[in-house]
C-alpha cells in the first residue's frame, strides 16, 4: 500500500495585506503479513512563524515507522516510533500505543 497526500493552505486575513501559504504533504508506504501491517511515513508542513493561524507549528518533518496489528475485525492495535525535527527547536522523538475500535 502506498497512500500519499499534499496539502496547500492558503489565506489572506482581512486586514493585512499578505497572504500566507502553508504547505504539507505526507508518503506512507506498508505492506500487510496476515494480521500484522508494518508501515514507514515521511510528513512534512512549513508554516511561516508569522503566521497568525498556524504559527505555532512552524516547520515540522520527519519520519514515523510502527506496525499495525488487526487483533479482530473491529480491533486494532498500533505502536508507532515518530522522529520530528522542528524549525529553531530540538527535535523530538516519541513512541506512541494506540487502540482502535470500528463500530
Amino acid at each position: 500500500e502506498w497512500l500519499n497526500e499534499v496539502m496547500l493552505v492558503r489565506h489572506s486575513p482581512q486586514g493585512l495585506s499578505y497572504t500566507f501559504n502553508t504547505p504539507g504533504f505526507y508518503t506512507q508506504v506498508s505492506r500487510r503479513w496476515g494480521a500484522y501491517r508494518p508501515y514507514f511515513r515521511y510528513q512534512y508542513v512549513n508554516a511561516s512563524n508569522h503566521e497568525p493561524i498556524f504559527g505555532d507549528i512552524t516547520r515540522r518533518q520527519g519520519p514515523s515507522a510502527g506496525i499495525r496489528y488487526d487483533a479482530s475485525e473491529f480491533v486494532a492495535l498500533k505502536l508507532q516510533y515518530d522522529f520530528t525535527s522542528i524549525r529553531d527547536q530540538q527535535a523530538i522523538s516519541a513512541l506512541a500505543m494506540q487502540v482502535g475500535f470500528t463500530f
